[in-house]
């Protein structure tokens, strides 16, 4: 009976110890509406439609001398600043306000931040 007992013990240490360090960003990597990797994204393109059109228009949460959350997000200076929080909060489906980003919109910020942010 002790031999069953530290047996199944073992198996069950084991089995909660193998996925303790596994991290979903690592073991799947970002993926694009086609199924590959993340693309280089552009800012000025892909990124900034996106911010201008769901952040600063409308009821203009975000606009210029906006105070809300990390403030205004027009420039690309301020939306760089503001990634860490504009990543969270569009992955956690917090932002934008009153809408909805699609899985498309969604997955080109989250790319352009992962890929750095670039002003291009």
């Amino acid at each position: 009976m002790k031999k069953r007992i530290l047996f199944f013990l073992v198996i069950t240490i084991s089995l909660l110890s193998g996925c303790y360090y596994d991290k979903e960003q690592l073991l799947i990597p970002p993926k694009t509406t086609t199924g590959s990797t993340c693309m280089n994204y552009s800012f000025t393109t892909d990124v900034s439609p996106i911010v201008q059109g769901s952040c600063n228009s409308g009821i203009g949460c975000h606009g210029a001398g906006s105070t809300n959350g990390p403030g205004a997000l027009v420039t690309y200076t301020e939306i760089k600043n503001a990634s860490a929080q504009i990543q969270s909060s569009v992955l956690a489906g917090r932002m934008p306000l009153g809408s909805k980003l699609t899985s498309t919109q969604i997955q080109i910020i989250n790319c352009w931040i992962n890929n750095g942010g670039l002003s291009n």
